[in-house]
């Protein structure tokens, strides 16, 4: 699981590892001010390697925050 950072929130994105042996990207976040882990979103994608799934993980945080910042339609 890696933890990263972004805008002033703090991710959690993981490769989880599927019974046919592929990766999926997870993201979560933390809560404030409890820290407790939610998760955001399980992407279908499907990776042979786990860091790349960690990457799908990081990239869907960064759109999440886009969609959420702006105008409230993930337009600056």
């Amino acid at each position: 699981m890696d933890e990263f950072r972004h805008d002033g929130w703090v991710f959690l994105c993981s490769a989880e590892q599927l019974p046919d042996g592929s990766f999926h990207a997870t993201v979560r976040y933390r809560v404030p001010p409890t820290n407790d882990i939610r998760t955001l979103q399980l992407d279908q994608q499907r990776f042979s390697v786990a860091s790349e799934a960690v990457l799908r993980a990081r990239e869907l945080a960064v759109q999440w925050v886009a969609d959420r910042s702006g105008d409230g339609r993930g337009e600056g």
